[in-house]
């Protein structure tokens, strides 16, 4: 039934507004050969353009070589287009789009917006916010995705559970993985999170803030480019940290991964 697999859709993650683009395009095609065709209608550069499948898993340079049959056996027929060049900018026009996500993993209702950690029912909130984490990576596991992270409080109870520690990861390439810490303060979830990436990140991609720099266990971690909620007022006290994942954390690593397995390689397996 080829019929099925004559249109593809496209659809930017982070923009000023939500275009969702129809390409007609024959099933033997290989993904790349459309690539500058995408470019002309988003008004990305070709060099920019990171693709994604609904389920937040980055298409790899292997997966662009395959044909669009393939990919849509593997991947469905809607993609994520994420600008890499407009990651870690200071635009104030570019915005998180909903996707149905944020329909499954729904702000926290009113009565948690002024519970944080000096809060009696803080820890109850932090029960929330492990519901929330374990019912995306659900989601992925559900829609045949492989989870990009893991997250979890440290137990030590001089941490309130401010500190978060767990991994970032390359699907397709689980061997490629840093350690990150999520730090919250007293004012969350008034003040957004902040992510820390283990310090060797430096190897394989940019995008990052040198100067920012969080040690723990002597080991040292550097702040990941992710101030974009901040300074477009898209965080809010209703979101939680998942919601930091997939609006911030994500995008971040969606749009480094293909480097940072380039990089990879090059340093390690050749």
């Amino acid at each position: 039934m080829a019929h099925e697999l004559d249109t593809i859709y496209f659809i930017n993650k982070f923009g000023s507004e939500k275009k969702q683009i129809p390409f007609p395009v024959g099933p033997n095609i290989k993904l790349m050969d459309i690539i500058p065709e995408i470019s002309r209608k988003f008004g990305i550069s070709s060099q920019n353009i990171c693709l994604a499948n609904m389920g937040g898993q980055v298409l790899t340079a292997t997966d662009l070589a395959t044909s669009i049959k393939e990919l849509v056996d593997k991947f469905g027929n809607s993609f994520d287009v994420i600008d890499r060049g407009g990651v870690g900018s200071h635009s104030t026009d570019r915005r998180w789009q909903r996707s149905i996500l944020d329909e499954i993993l729904l702000e926290f209702q009113p009565r948690w917006t002024q519970v944080g950690p000096k809060h009696p029912a803080w820890k109850d909130r932090v029960k929330i916010e492990i519901e929330k984490i374990l019912k995306y990576i659900d989601y992925l596991r559900n829609t045949k995705n492989k989870p990009w992270f893991k997250l979890f409080p440290e137990k030590n109870p001089r941490y309130n559970y401010l500190i978060w520690s767990g991994f970032l990861l390359v699907p397709e390439r689980p061997e490629i993985s840093f350690d990150i810490k999520v730090l919250l303060t007293s004012e969350y979830p008034k003040a957004c999170p902040r992510c820390f990436i283990e310090e060797r990140i430096i190897e394989f991609c940019g995008k990052i803030f040198l100067k920012n720099i969080w040690e723990q266990d002597g080991k040292k971690y550097i702040m990941i480019c992710h101030e974009h909620m901040a300074e477009t007022e898209a965080w809010a006290s209703n979101l939680g940290i998942v919601h930091f994942f997939i609006r911030e954390i994500w995008i971040w690593w969606a749009a480094q991964q293909n480097a940072i397995i380039k990089e990879y390689d090059k340093n390690y397996c050749y």
